[in-house]
């Protein structure tokens, strides 16, 4: 019975996020409407506020809609590979689970880019989401060396979204390219990080992290 309940929720809720995306990339994320959004997705304004209250609510359920996606990916084998390897591979996973969303995408980040306080409503958010996706590449992220590690993703995250827009190869070897890069220069700051603070060498480092 839960199960089945849980499976009604989600579909109005799945409804929805694809409204919300699809109305944001023809006429802009900021004067998309919640009552749009509700028309479009064909749920009442009641429905529509008992699931996703805000637009921000919204960008949760698609956050987390991405993160399920990802981990059904999953590949237990993925421990016989190198951290960083792995890391690489979580994250190209994600980005081609967001192509198909890549202009609703584009219209919430450029709304969102001009609102400083609409960033820290969302940081927990995608804190969260980072979070998954070291687990998801079986990398420990506990400790300040894993709030570091949280940050830096994010950081990687941010400057890689920009890339993978502009990015209308089949492969996405653009951004392919420039996450690896981005990895590299990650390894060797929280190398010297940890280093300076637990004093405990190259075992924290991005691409080298224990499993």
């Amino acid at each position: 019975m839960a199960k089945r309940a849980r499976t009604k929720r989600r579909e109005p809720v799945e409804s929805i996020i694809s409204a919300a995306l699809r109305l944001g990339a023809q006429q802009g994320w900021q004067d998309t409407r919640m009552a749009d959004i509700a028309e479009t997705a064909g749920v009442s304004l009641q429905e529509l506020y008992m699931l996703t209250p805000t637009k921000m609510h919204i960008v949760a359920e698609f956050l987390r809609k991405i993160d399920r996606q990802m981990m059904a990916g999953d590949d237990p084998e993925i421990r016989s590979e190198p951290p960083r390897d792995r890391l690489f591979d979580v994250i190209m996973r994600r980005f081609e689970l967001l192509g198909p969303h890549k202009e609703g995408v584009a219209a919430i980040l450029k709304d969102v880019c001009g609102r400083p306080y609409v960033w820290a409503c969302a940081g927990p958010i995608y804190a969260r989401s980072l979070a998954w996706m070291f687990e998801s590449a079986r990398i420990d992220h506990s400790g300040i060396s894993g709030l570091v590690r949280i940050k830096g993703l994010g950081l990687i995250m941010l400057a890689a979204i920009k890339v993978w827009l502009s990015d209308d190869s089949a492969d996405l070897a653009k951004t392919m390219t420039f996450v690896d890069l981005q990895l590299s220069r990650a390894d060797k700051f929280i190398t010297t990080f940890c280093s300076t603070v637990a004093g405990q060498g190259t075992e924290h480092s991005v691409g080298k992290v224990s499993s």
